[in-house]
């Protein structure tokens, strides 16, 4: 089994987050003969601080933890397909 890629979280002071993904969720999906061709968004929970929803204001921590398919970083795309965290 592959390995947890590391949280895409970085604090507003420079530091990254220490945790790792374990959790995601496609909006908008797409999906053909049963599995997920596309998405709109995806938004990953880490070990750490789940969604880090606390970590800044007006929603900014939240914005930090999704993604646009073209923005999601390519190993935490590879290793949630793997996992088949988008078929759920």
């Amino acid at each position: 089994m592959e390995s947890a890629p590391q949280c895409p979280f970085v604090y507003a002071n420079g530091r990254r987050c220490t945790g790792t993904v374990y959790k995601a969720r496609a909006y908008g999906a797409k999906r053909r003969d049963g599995e997920v061709e596309s998405f709109r968004k995806v938004r990953v929970w880490c070990t750490e601080k789940d969604d880090h929803a606390g970590a800044g204001k007006d929603f900014q921590a939240k914005e930090r933890m999704e993604f646009y398919p073209d923005k999601l970083p390519d190993e935490l795309n590879a290793y949630l397909r793997a996992q088949g965290e988008f078929d759920r």
